[in-house]
């Protein structure tokens, strides 16, 4: 591997929202390539980490510049799903207004290398609802709540946005999954899965792959793209 392009030896990998459900196998896979990974959360990481708090990032940014002396690698993961329309105020405010101030700040402190933001299926198209009737996660309906789309469609743009802006020293682009597997019911499994071309969810680690490769130089000519990992449900008319 150490010959690879593919190698990511000592790069300095920021990763927000990696106590989440996909950050640790993010976390791992960066490991897994010979990256230094500062994993960040608002608890439960070395380095506490809110998306929401410009002040939070700046704190966070001079702990990991004083201990690394740079950061080669930004990964967008935070984010918030809510259930209920009353959810929009804190989505929009973790999910795209926490991927600005992340953008904007760290991004800024960056000499080179790729930003990676983290969107979903529903920031480019709208919900099946029918795969939510008696949907259950966690012992509780599940739903999409509109705050959720608006926001990770608004990734999307800002990912284009921010391309354009640190263009050519620092490359930005977008991962777009589809549903990730992590015990909902059997219901909502059966009839999201029958909606893909193969046939089933993605696993925690699936999306991981796709970052590795945009923080990469296998993707040194790519910027300003959206890269959907959703088992092809998207690509289905």
């Amino acid at each position: 591997m150490s010959n690879s392009i593919f190698n990511l030896k000592d790069k300095v990998v920021l990763i927000t929202g990696a106590a989440g459900i996909q950050g640790p196998e993010h976390v791992k896979a960066f490991e897994s390539v010979g990256a230094e990974v500062v994993a960040t959360d608002i608890k439960g990481t070395e380095i506490i980490l809110d998306v929401t708090s410009p002040d939070s990032i700046n704190q966070a940014v001079k702990k990991i510049i004083d201990q690394h002396g740079y950061i080669d690698v930004l990964v967008n993961n935070a984010g918030a799903t809510g259930k209920y329309a009353t959810d929009w105020e804190q989505i929009i405010k973790v999910n795209l207004t926490g991927t600005y101030n992340c953008c904007h700040i760290i991004g800024a402190a960056m000499n080179q290398g790729s930003i990676i933001n983290v969107s979903s299926i529903y920031g480019l198209v709208g919900p099946d609802w029918s795969v939510y009737d008696q949907a259950e996660y966690a012992g509780k309906p599940m739903g999409a709540p509109a705050g959720y789309a608006a926001s990770k469609g608004g990734v999307i743009s800002l990912t284009r946005y921010f391309a354009s802006l640190y263009a050519p020293k620092v490359r930005v682009n977008c991962v777009t999954p589809g549903g990730i597997f992590d015990n909902q019911s059997e219901t909502f499994v059966k009839k999201y899965s029958a909606k893909t071309m193969l046939g089933r969810m993605a696993k925690k680690n699936e999306v991981s792959g796709t970052l590795l490769y945009l923080a990469s130089d296998l993707s040194s000519y790519v910027t300003g793209e959206n890269i959907v990992v959703d088992g092809g449900l998207t690509a289905r008319a």
